[in-house]
């Protein structure tokens, strides 16, 4: 869902976590609050202050949703694991479960926080959707907001950058929530203290090594009107929010899937503007690579200078051309060799519902040129360009076939299982409104 006038406060408002909670989660329609809440909780005053202020809320209500707690100890630091146990010990009297995920991916080379933080939404996501949840808040507050609008403001960033964090954003069908954008650190520890309860002060908050922290002290130097700061974040975000609306209004009814493919009205497309062709563009190779992240933005560029009428790769997607049409399709190589069991996500799309059971546990992969020959003649009635088909998923014991996403009535048990693609128009619908 994309954000809402309503879940924008005046930034210059001191809003209260209890507030900001009940203007973003009463935001959503009732059939997306089922079933549990969870709160990703390092055991910092943010995340802490997050996990009181929605177990009050959730007190509050008519049909509490139930609360579930987990932390990722990422292995970093000698007292990590003993900061996950002292974040369960917290969990106990509250009566909120809590479950410890661990990576140990890190090899001493490149970006370590952005690796850290991509490992920390994977590691949450497959926990989530192994355990039901679909629904995962956030801890980052008005202060994390600004200064991440001001590191884009240094790197040149456009408006997309400088709009501020996403209240809501979904990776791999999970939908993450961050509800406390319009609320300060502060407010959130005065919550804490209310409580009697402490907070863990991670030591790599004061290493400067780290772009977020010389920012935060050169902040506290400048003693900017934060404020004002936040209020130009809320300017350029409703700003964003009239683009998406405006582009979803010219564009977003007319396309269509066709299989796993994205069409889009050629002439429709040519009559937009640069800038809205760029979103279409962006948000349909986001929805088509099944990525959390756009492609980059100088090879989109590119793209949008090339000939019309020649086809082009890009971000995993293969574009292509016809007379009525631009056919976003996924790149078979971009998926060769990927794989993952039959109760798993595969190429951040799709899933596959149990069936009759198997002898041997299947595996979703590619249908590729094998799957092909083992469809026969019918993949010819879909329609659907072969190249398009062959990197399409499908349901796999060792060699043989049990059934195809996008091809009615292939393989050897085609009625047994039950696919599931959680792209589809109204994914890019989404992707339009909040790009």
């Amino acid at each position: 869902m994309p954000d809402s006038p309503g879940a924008i406060w005046a930034a210059t408002e001191r809003v209260t976590p209890a507030a900001a909670l009940s203007s973003h989660f009463e935001q959503d329609p009732p059939e997306t609050r089922a079933g549990p809440i969870a709160v990703a909780v390092s055991g910092g005053s943010d995340s802490l202050g997050l996990l009181y202020a929605l177990r009050d809320w959730a007190r509050a209500q008519a049909d509490p949703p139930p609360l579930v707690a987990v932390t990722v100890d990422h292995g970093l630091r000698p007292a990590a694991a003993d900061e996950a146990l002292r974040v369960s010990a917290i969990c106990i009297p509250l009566g909120i479960p809590h479950d410890i995920l661990r990576w140990d991916g890190w090899d001493g080379r490149g970006n370590l926080q952005d690796q850290a933080r991509r490992a920390r939404y994977r590691l949450i996501g497959d926990w989530a959707r192994q355990g039901g949840i679909e629904h995962v808040a956030l801890g980052h507050t008005r202060d994390d907001n600004i200064e991440t609008f001001l590191m884009g403001l240094g790197r040149g960033a456009g408006l997309d950058g400088l709009s501020g964090m996403r209240r809501r954003f979904s990776r791999d069908g999970v939908q993450f929530h961050r509800p406390l954008l319009n609320t300060t650190r502060d407010a959130l520890r005065t919550l804490l203290t209310s409580h009697g309860q402490d907070w863990i002060d991670d030591p790599s908050n004061a290493d400067t090594r780290f772009e977020r922290v010389r920012l935060r002290r050169a902040l506290a130097a400048l003693d900017l009107p934060l404020d004002q700061v936040a209020l130009s974040i809320d300017n350029l975000n409703a700003t964003r929010r009239d683009l998406g609306r405006e582009l979803d209004a010219r564009i977003g009814g007319l396309c269509q899937m066709h299989g796993p493919d994205l069409l889009i009205p050629r002439n429709t497309f040519a009559a937009l503007s640069a800038e809205f062709r760029r979103r279409t563009l962006n948000a349909a190779l986001r929805l088509i690579s099944g990525a959390d992240y756009p492609p980059r933005a100088r090879q989109l560029a590119r793209l949008l200078e090339a000939s019309a009428g020649d086809a082009a790769t890009l971000h995993g997607c293969v574009i292509t051309t016809s007379a009525d049409w631009l056919r976003i399709a996924r790149e078979p190589a971009a998926v060769a060799g990927h794989f993952v069991d039959h109760q798993g996500l595969w190429d951040g799309r799709w899933q596959v519902r149990q069936g009759e059971p198997a002898p041997q546990t299947p595996e979703i992969r590619a249908l590729d040129v094998e799957g092909l020959r083992q469809c026969g003649d019918l993949w010819r009635d879909t329609g659907v360009p072969r190249a398009s088909l062959a990197a399409s998923p499908a349901l796999w014991e060792g060699e043989t076939l049990l059934s195809a996403a996008c091809v009615p009535g292939a393989g050897r048990m085609p009625d047994a299982w039950q696919w599931q693609d959680r792209s589809g128009l109204q994914r890019f619908r989404r992707l339009l409104l909040s790009h």
